[in-house]
Formats: structure tokens, sequence, C-alpha cells
């Protein structure tokens, strides 16, 4: 809502929308109820309305009430203030929520977000919540005949089933980062659309170039040392040559993205797909031409290619990752419903899986 923003007083007249994933019960008293009307009558500015001619340029929505509708790929930081009335089982949804407007070009000096809570009782609820999921996980391993995954059952409930209510209880208190959160989160809650129309607006532009491009193709960038998130490391981009058969696990399959720090440690696994390729774009968005004195220092470093000892220790560690996190991913998949089905051996990515190295982006201490 932009309430503070507009200098809000009790007896002034609010404009108020209401948008829902069913548009034949859009309602306004501002504007028309189509529904990109009324959120550019609701956030004009970031939605560019003065550039748009048709609309009107001197009121606006002061109040959105809105349902999951929005909650993705929109541009919404004239708002200033957020209300949950709804607590998702999953924190991730309420943070999609909140990233509406904790946006770069907000125009406003604070946001907030205020959650009402259903129950004092929540703990309770979540706990049978998850005795009934656990169940119908063993239903369903055991259905496979599988007598290995049932050694994991109990650290599946422990490590995977109860992260989301952690991180939910938490949201009591404090304002949690999508970083903060744990890698078991179902990729399905990330959305990469606004990756994929900048994507597809580049191969558009550069079709020819990309297709004659080879594997293996890297560039070396300077670490940010105001920035903890980008430090010294690899960002690999590999690509399994065992096709899969769905993206429950990995969003991005068969490809696999993966950073790695300069001390072998994994800084985001491939189930942070969007983490990594908002540090890429930051990194390397606004760079035509290669970083030539960046280039020659990493020549010098590795001999022109001869010793290469710790970025072969990194792309190892990076396969070493996806295997575990597959595996405790797949894993998961089993309790996200009656219709998951196990992985083929032959599907699932493991250490000995064969991978491609599509590129990798090196960025570089130049200290």
């Amino acid at each position: 809502m932009n309430l503070s923003r507009i200098g809000y007083a009790p007896n002034s007249i609010l404009e108020i929308a209401l948008v829902t994933g069913d548009k034949s019960r859009n309602k306004t008293t501002f504007g028309q109820k189509e529904f990109n009307q009324i959120l550019t009558n609701f956030s004009p500015v970031s939605k560019k309305r003065s550039q748009i001619s048709s609309m009107p340029q001197t009121e606006e929505i002061d109040l959105l009430i809105a349902t999951d509708c929005i909650s993705e790929g929109q541009n919404l930081q004239d708002c200033d203030y957020l209300v949950n009335y709804d607590i998702h089982w999953n924190p991730v949804r309420l943070i999609q929520r909140f990233g509406r407007i904790d946006r770069i070009g907000s125009i406003n000096s604070a946001v907030q977000m205020v959650n009402f809570w259903p129950t004092e009782e929540l703990g309770k609820y979540l706990n049978l919540k998850n005795r009934v999921e656990a169940r119908m996980a063993l239903v369903d391993i055991t259905a496979t005949q599988e007598d290995n995954l049932l050694a994991n059952l109990e650290e599946i409930v422990e490590d995977d089933l109860k992260y989301r209510d952690k991180q939910l209880l938490r949201l009591r208190q404090e304002v949690l980062d999508l970083e903060d959160l744990a890698e078991s989160i179902s990729l399905t809650d990330f959305s990469l659309n606004d990756f994929r129309m900048e994507l597809s607006k580049y191969i558009e532009s550069h079709r020819r170039l990309l297709k004659e491009a080879p594997n293996g193709l890297y560039a070396v960038v300077p670490a940010e040392r105001d920035r903890a998130s980008i430090a010294p490391g690899v960002i690999f981009c590999l690509r399994q040559k065992t096709a899969l058969r769905q993206d429950t696990v990995n969003p991005l399959q068969p490809y696999f993205l993966v950073y790695v720090g300069d001390d072998c440690q994994i800084r985001y696994t491939f189930a942070r797909p969007k983490q990594i390729l908002e540090i890429y774009r930051d990194l390397c968005a606004s760079r035509t031409a290669p970083l030539e004195e960046l280039c020659h220092l990493f020549d010098r470093a590795t001999k022109d290619g001869a010793e290469m000892a710790l970025y072969n220790r990194l792309i190892e560690a990076a396969v070493k990752s996806i295997a575990q996190t597959f595996k405790k991913r797949s894993l998961c998949h089993l309790q996200s419903g009656r219709g998951a089905v196990l992985f083929e051996r032959e599907e699932q990515a493991t250490e000995t899986s064969e991978f491609e190295l599509i590129t990798w982006l090196i960025v570089y201490n130049d200290s």
C-alpha cells in the first residue's frame, strides 16, 4: 500500500483495487479494472505510467488487495507496506511477495512487511503436518522396494522436512532473506522469468555468435571487496550428458550452476540458481569487452593455463556438490506429493556422471 509516501491522513479518500487469478473478479475504484492497468495505477513510477499517454497521469491506487497472482514477476516498488493475511507454509512465498516491493529502484526510504499469524499453536500444527508427510514419504519409499532409502528417512524428516518450519517460525521475529534459507527450498518457488527474458533478447541479437562459440569459454572479473556474497572463486556452468525427465530437482536441467570459493567451499549450490544468476549479472552485464589487465594477471598466475591445479580442485568440488545436493533434493522430492517418483539410476547426478564444462566465470582476487 502507498500510504506513508502520499502522506495519508485518516480523513483522506483511498483509491482501492482488488486483483485475483480470476481476472473477471478484479475490481478498482480508480481507472480500468484490467489486470495490468490496475498494477500500473498502483505503482506508476516502476511501471513507467508516464510513458503511457492513454492512462491517467495524476491520481493512483493507494491500497491493493491481491492473491499470490502478483507474488512473482512484478515490479511494485512504489509500494512501501505489505500485509500478509495468510501465512503460507513455505516462507519463500512470503519473501517472494516482499520482493515485489523491496527492489532496486524503490522510491521509499524504508519498506515494511507485517504478518498476521493464524494461531498461537502454530508449532503444534506444523508438527502434526510433518508426521503426516513423513508417513506418506515412508509409504512412497517402501513401495519402491529400495531398502537403502529407508535408512535415510529419519535424516530426511529431521534435516529437510522441518527446515521450512524453522524458517517460518523465524519470520515471527525477523524478515528473512532468500540467502538465509536452506538449499532444500523447492526450486519451483523461484521465478527465473526475468533472466529468461534477458537471455531471449540476447540470443536474438547474437544468435550466430553463440552458435559458433565452443564449450569451455571463460571470463575473468574482479571480486568485489565490499560485498561478502561475491568472493574469489569460480561460477561453473556444467551440463549433464544424461538428460533428466523433469525439472523437479534442478530447474535448469540438464545445466547446473555452482559457485565455488577459492577455498573449495561451496558458496551457492545448483539449488540457488536465482542468486547465482543475479551475481553473474551484476559482475558481467555492464561489460562488453574482456578486462585485459585482469586476464594478464590470471595468465601469469596459471602460467598461461599450464598450472590449473586449483581450478581442477574447484571443478571437482562443484561436481561433488552437485551429487550431494541432487541426492538430498531427490529424497525430498518424494515428500512433495503422492505423484512423486524416483529417478532412474542413469538419470541421477552423481560424482561419476558425465558432465560437460559449458562456461566458467572466474571471480579473481587481484590484490
